[in-house]
């Protein structure tokens, strides 16, 4: 119910991901900090990596519609940050050898 004219005369302000598939792997990674990343065990760090690649990978494939993804699903940051903090909660209490 904005008036057209007060919305033509705004600044239009949008956060979309960047496009292609390195650009969202080094935006998904970057939003962890380097001390935090480097206080982790390594195989703890090779998952990190992998759910930040699945992440990266999912925002690219959404721009492809159906033939990207079946469902419709808005992939955020937030989805990354609760991903990580169950791997971290997963990893406190993990035996020496991960299961998979």
């Amino acid at each position: 119910n904005i008036p057209i004219g007060r919305l033509d005369g705004s600044i239009k302000i949008t956060l979309d991901p960047p496009s292609g598939l390195k650009a969202n792997l080094r935006q998904a990674f970057c939003t962890f900090d380097r001390e935090d990343y480097e206080d982790l065990e390594p195989r703890t760090r090779g998952i990190l990596f992998s759910l930040c690649f699945f992440h990266a990978i999912m925002i690219e494939r959404r721009k492809f519609g159906p033939q990207g993804v079946n469902a419709r699903y808005p992939y955020s940051f937030g989805d990354l940050t609760s991903s990580v903090a169950v791997l971290r909660n997963y990893m406190e209490t993990a035996p020496i050898k991960v299961p998979w």
